[in-house]
């Protein structure tokens, strides 16, 4: 795939940066900067895409494999795989592509690599515009001026007056925020469709269900709210994409009721026995919802929008003491 050929160091470009050291000044202008952006940016172009020609906003958009399926509105939710480039130095500054940032020896294990899932409407100009043009299947690449991206603003990983340029694979149109919930659920009976029998819990504030199988079943005590319970798990989206994990050797203790939950177990565990094994799904209403979780540094732990998968084993069940009159307050 294009987007994996991330490095592409050409003489010009060296010579191009010596250039852009020597010549960058505190004090410039916004004009004198953008100016001095479009001369890089141009000389960028002609060592690596001669013949490409500009869209009427500016947007340099070059398409390499054709696809056949729809295209994204402004309102649409895309799932898309990326990398994204400063120029004219071809520094990656992001991606969720596993292979590329293990190349580049940045790969974290809190991040949740793969394909990524965006609003269309969110993005930068040019982002919108090109994905705009593609179709589900396309990969492409663009490329514009900081006055199709973030302009005069430093974001940290992209300096003011920055050209840039994606290589974009668009996976999937999932559709605008009304078809959300149908998507989802769609995925959600899809799976449920494979297993034989499971059983199903409601939640009365949002309306919405969380389905469970029981793989192991057993009379082993049932789990209180207020017990100390021993669990192992490993958490994972419909896709099989793993984002946490507990074994038994490390086992998850809590007392349920201490617990501020993302993803609502306290709905599922008062049905449990000690040593069962439970699959549990979770629409996104009752995981972590429309904005999903995010690391530190504000990269995707969990999606928006996502379903949740957790395989449970309930290790131990501890009741809760009871208090001692006797005892001295």
């Amino acid at each position: 795939m294009r987007i994996n050929r991330i490095i592409h160091f050409t003489l010009a470009i060296t010579a191009t940066l010596a250039m852009m050291s020597a010549c960058e000044e505190e004090g410039s202008s916004p004009e004198e900067s953008f100016e001095q952006e479009q001369r890089f940016f141009n000389i960028y172009l002609a060592a690596n895409y001669p013949d490409a020609e500009p869209q009427t906003s500016g947007l340099y958009y070059q398409e390499h494999t054709a696809g056949a399926g729809a295209t994204p509105g402004l309102e649409d939710w895309v799932l898309v795989n990326y990398v994204a480039y400063v120029l004219p130095d071809d520094q990656v500054y992001e991606t969720y592509i596993e292979s590329v940032v293990k190349y580049l020896n940045q790969d974290d294990p809190e991040v949740m690599y793969g394909p990524y899932k965006m609003f269309n409407g969110a993005n930068v100009e040019g982002v919108k515009e090109g994905i705009s043009m593609m179709r589900e299947g396309t990969e492409a690449t663009v490329l514009f001026t900081s006055d199709l991206g973030h302009g005069s603003t430093n974001t940290g990983s992209v300096g003011a007056y920055r050209s840039l340029k994606y290589e974009i694979e668009l996976l999937e149109v999932i559709g605008d925020m009304d078809n959300m919930d149908a998507y989802e659920q769609g995925k959600i009976d899809n799976y449920l469709d494979t297993v034989a029998q499971y059983d199903t819990v409601y939640d009365a504030n949002t309306e919405k269900a969380i389905s469970y199988i029981v793989d192991i079943a057993t009379e082993g005590p049932l789990v209180g709210l207020d017990s100390t319970i021993s669990v192992a798990y490993k958490g994972y989206l419909l896709d099989g994409r793993v984002f946490d994990e507990k074994t038994s050797d490390d086992p998850f203790i809590f007392i349920p009721n201490s617990v501020e939950w993302g993803a609502r177990w306290d709905l599922i565990l008062p049905r449990l026995h000690e040593g069962e094994k439970v699959r549990m799904i979770f629409p996104y209403q009752l995981a972590y919802g429309e904005i999903g979780e995010y690391t530190s540094g504000q990269k995707v732990k969990i999606p928006p929008f996502e379903t949740l998968i957790f395989d449970l084993e309930v290790i131990s069940v501890e009741a809760e003491l009871p208090e001692d009159p006797s005892a001295p307050e």
